[in-house]
């Protein structure tokens, strides 16, 4: 089985093939647009929409979709989905080029029991948009990073 239509999105996100990132973010897309009309309230396809509009560069619409992946599945409601659904909207606001609104959900996802630890975000390239960041610094018990 081919792995799912977002992961193949940000692995060549990450390898810097922007054609193929648009390729399978708009599959990814148009699948989980078809998934949310049947059904509208799961907060994990809404989150994962955001994910593939970031992709895209629809910034708007990204944003507003990982919102509402977190309302449908707050973490107070669920503490596997709903910090799943929080790192979904972080993605998407480095993804979009706003590190200070990644940075502010973020940091509640280190204060809970979850796989993100200063040691993961060290090493997880998702994060480079801010790793010369003062406050991502800060949290991954790392020195701010000096003027030259």
């Amino acid at each position: 089985m081919p792995p799912p239509r977002p992961l193949l999105a940000g692995l060549y996100q990450l390898r810097g093939d922007r054609r193929r990132t648009a390729v399978y973010a708009d599959s990814a897309r148009l699948a989980l647009e078809a998934q949310i009309r049947a059904a509208p309230d799961d907060g994990q396809r809404h989150a994962l929409l955001g994910l593939a509009l970031a992709y895209l560069g629809r910034k708007a619409d990204a944003i507003r979709e990982g919102y509402r992946g977190v309302a449908l599945m707050p973490i107070r409601r669920d503490a596997y989905l709903g910090p799943y659904n929080q790192l979904q909207l972080v993605r998407i606001y480095l993804l979009t080029g706003e590190p200070d609104q990644a940075l502010d959900q973020l940091e509640p996802l280190l204060r809970m029991p979850y796989y993100l630890s200063p040691g993961w975000l060290r090493i997880d390239p998702t994060f480079d948009p801010v790793r010369k960041h003062p406050r991502f610094q800060r949290l991954i018990g790392g020195a701010e990073p000096t003027s030259p």
